[in-house]
């Protein structure tokens, strides 16, 4: 049997800006991930980074 081979692309910058974009929703902001740079945007009130960090973080904590 032959192998297959399987090209692994490291996608988690995108996850978390996805995730981060749920959060930031509540906050009146938005986080967009560029795949062609491979680089994350935030438009919003810059007050709001921390609290959505925080909560975007405890997303994991609690899986």
């Amino acid at each position: 049997m032959s192998m297959i081979k399987i090209n692994h692309k490291n996608n988690n910058i995108e996850l978390v800006s996805k995730l981060m974009n749920s959060v930031a929703v509540k906050y009146d902001c938005r986080v967009k991930y560029h795949p062609e740079t491979e680089t994350v945007s935030f438009h919003g009130n810059d007050a709001c980074k921390p609290f959505i960090a925080e909560e975007t973080m405890n997303l994991f904590n609690t899986i």
